[in-house]
């Protein structure tokens, strides 16, 4: 089964590293990539993901309010929050909306890599 991937961030860099990382991987991953909270949650109302990757501060809605809306209808989708703008607060908000990831930029791309792939298990 193709895994579903959808990464929002408002750096093209860090969706685009992101997105080359993950098509360039030996796994069937259907990746997509969003530029604000409005656009991600159109693609996904589209055809859902199995996992979304999501800035906190978006232009529009943040990463926090788009995990509560796609979590209204799709329970099982998850999540992981990046963010450099990290902090203790951050980090507890995105556990309290379900995020079962916390990770601030930058970070190692293998290790974060290594991570999605135990997640999508």
């Amino acid at each position: 089964m193709v895994k579903r991937i959808l990464i929002v961030d408002d750096e093209e860099t860090i969706t685009f590293s992101l997105y080359q990382s993950f098509i360039l991987s030996k796994k069937p991953f259907e990746v997509v990539t969003a530029e604000s909270g409005e656009e991600a949650l159109e693609k996904f109302l589209e055809k859902p993901f199995h996992l979304v990757i999501t800035d906190i501060f978006l232009p529009g809605i943040s990463g926090f309010d788009l995990i509560r809306e796609i979590k209204k209808t799709h329970a099982q989708t998850k999540f992981i929050v990046i963010t450099a703008y990290g902090s203790d607060d951050k980090k507890e908000e995105a556990r309290k909306e379900g995020a079962q990831l916390y990770v601030e930029k930058p970070y190692d791309i293998r290790d974060f890599k290594k991570k999605v792939m135990e997640m999508l298990k």
